[in-house]
This record gives C-alpha cells, sequence and structure tokens, in this order.
C-alpha cells in the first residue's frame, strides 16, 4: 500500500476537533505520514469542501480545511478530458450512485488507485476500488 486516495469527508472531519470522526483521521494521517503512503485526492475535494462550508455558512472555516488539506496532501490530482471520459463511462454502469462520488471513482481509476479511505459506505458499491476506513490502517 504505497498510495491511497482520501474523500472529502477525512479533510472535513479532520478540520473539526468536535466531530466524533477526528481522533480516527488524525491517527490515520500520522501513521501514512510515519510510513510514507502517499496521500492523494483531486481537485473535486478542494471544490466539495468550499462548497459544504458555503452551504453551512462557514466559509472561513472552509478556506482553512482546505489549504491544510492541500498542505497534508502527497499530490492534488487534476480532473482533466481523460477523467471526464471515464466519469461519462460510469455515470451509466452505475445510475444511482452520486456524481461526485463517480467524479472520484473516475480518478482513482484514471491513476491507477485501488483504495479509498472515507466514511462514505456509498463506494461499496463500486467494484472497481475498495473502500477503507482511517481505522482500517496502522490500528
Amino acid at each position: 500500500m504505497n498510495s491511497l486516495y482520501l474523500d472529502t469527508n477525512i479533510f472535513l472531519y479532520l478540520s473539526d476537533k468536535s466531530s466524533p470522526y477526528y481522533l480516527s483521521c488524525f491517527k490515520f494521517i500520522k501513521f501514512c505520514k510515519k510510513e510514507k503512503i502517499l496521500l492523494l485526492t483531486s481537485t473535486e475535494t478542494i471544490q466539495e469542501i468550499i462548497h459544504y462550508s458555503k452551504n453551512v455558512k462557514q466559509v472561513k472555516e472552509g478556506l482553512e480545511a482546505a489549504k491544510q488539506t492541500l498542505q497534508l496532501l502527497s499530490g492534488l490530482l487534476p480532473i482533466d478530458q481523460s477523467i471526464i471520459e471515464i466519469y461519462l463511462k460510469y455515470v451509466s454502469i452505475y445510475k444511482n450512485a452520486s456524481s461526485r462520488d463517480l467524479i472520484h471513482l473516475a480518478v482513482c481509476l484514471e491513476n491507477k488507485i485501488n483504495k479509498i479511505v472515507t466514511f462514505d459506505k456509498d463506494f461499496k458499491k463500486f467494484k472497481e476500488i475498495t473502500l477503507l476506513q482511517p481505522q482500517d490502517i496502522g490500528n
């Protein structure tokens, strides 16, 4: 396991010390840094952080969370035409999946990342990647 794709909720919980998931996310990140596991996400994650923060009227906190996310990452993966083509293919395969989850799936597939770390159980429906939760790693 040399690289992991992180879903948006990991960064949102990590930015909120009152979250019941904060400690799990914190320990996960610490373990990955110690073990030199690459932590990756896409530009979609940054957009989702800001989108969420605007919806809950906490833009200042969202901007801080986005900046912290960028500092934690080993790499920020772009959304380009090849990702969109994969995304469009999987929209018709997983008709009930959220559009954002499908973008994350497409990024993983294009970049040959087979593990996503998230608390979102909706990712279980994707046969192409393995869903892991932070507590599954390093414990």
